[in-house]
């Protein structure tokens, strides 16, 4: 019962709430250039782009197949320069590592970790970069095994989430920190994902109320709840470990580099 409580503590907190906000934030101001950049991964690759619509349909009940097919084929048809594909690139790296970005802040606050905050700028970068490149492999490999596409999705996201649980923490964990996490946001997205169409068109009255703005608030309702469920997956992890609440105990991960960087930080402070 404890493990509840901690559970809601961590999740409605102060913290948590405004983070929740900023990453549904995030995720809708990274969605037009990060549509741009899948539209041209998957043009210049030469993979089926109805596998990803597929997935992104089942989040917009009211959008059909052949709209979003519209929206997929205006990005990929443009002829982008290679200056604005880079300013492109810049802008969504930029948006979506804010989000990495915030999540490190809390993570640092609940590890008691005190570091700049630009060390920590320069680590959600590098961690944002190492998460694209990982999705873009496992884009060509979901594409590769078509046949067993669930499946593949599944161990996966698992992977992913896994991994980035585990990278936005600034101790040093077991080896199973973040797993707990990474199956409840795997299966809980992918639950959404199967489920969402059916209880936003049986069980609510969008899109009698909102008309053909019904599939904006659907998606937006859809980007508010998976952020929830990667923040509890989040909270997850740190309420089952052993060391919740003495985190500060365990030795700091990167600790040289954090160190060069709060020498840095104390040096240009004692000249200004």
């Amino acid at each position: 019962m404890k493990w509840i409580m901690d559970l809601y503590r961590e999740f409605t907190s102060f913290e948590g709430s405004l983070f929740k906000y900023s990453l549904s934030f995030s995720l809708l101001l990274a969605l037009a250039p990060s549509l741009l950049l899948i539209a041209m991964l998957f043009r210049f690759a030469y993979l089926p782009m109805d596998i990803i619509m597929k997935f992104l349909i089942s989040f917009m009940p009211d959008m059909s197949m052949d709209g979003l097919d519209q929206v997929f084929q205006f990005f990929a048809n443009q002829n982008y320069n290679i200056t604005s594909f880079i300013v492109t690139m810049c802008v969504s790296f930029y948006l979506a590592s804010r989000s990495i970005f915030s999540f490190l802040l809390i993570s640092a606050s609940h590890e008691s970790v005190e570091v700049p905050k630009w060390s920590i700028r320069i680590k959600s970068v590098v961690l944002f970069v190492s998460l694209v490149l990982l999705l873009v492999l496992s884009i060509f490999i979901a594409t590769r095994l078509n046949e067993f596409l669930p499946i593949v999705s599944a161990v996966i996201m698992l992977l992913l989430f896994t991994m980035m649980y585990r990278a936005l923490s600034f101790r040093k964990r077991n080896w199973s920190f973040g797993i707990i996490g990474a199956m409840f946001s795997t299966i809980c997205i992918l639950g959404l994902a199967a489920l969402f169409v059916t209880i936003v068109s049986h069980f609510t009255s969008y899109k009698d109320v909102y008309g053909p703005l019904a599939s904006l608030v659907t998606l937006l309702l859809a980007i508010y709840l998976i952020s929830c469920i990667i923040y509890l997956g989040f909270c997850l992890n740190l309420i089952c470990e052993e060391d919740y609440g003495r985190e500060e105990a365990l030795p700091l991960k990167n600790e040289r580099f954090f160190i060069l960087c709060s020498e840095l930080t104390k040096r240009i402070r004692s000249r200004f």
